[in-house]
């Protein structure tokens, strides 16, 4: 069997057996990853616009 005559049984399916067939299909190819998860230990680095542009300044030799 091959993808032209999967796709055409595809097609004759009803939209609502069709929309099942499509998610089973991305569910395979596109498995879910679990959500990443952040530290909550570490802190949030806060810093100015003026940090920021001395960084720059300082980085690229402005």
């Amino acid at each position: 069997m091959d993808a032209s005559v999967v796709y055409s049984v595809a097609k004759a399916l009803p939209k609502e057996e069709l929309a099942k067939l499509y998610d089973m299909l991305k569910s395979e190819m596109f498995p879910v990853k679990p959500p990443i998860k952040i530290d909550e230990t570490i802190e949030d680095v806060k810093f100015t616009d003026e940090d920021a542009l001395e960084y720059l300044f300082d980085k690229f030799n402005l």
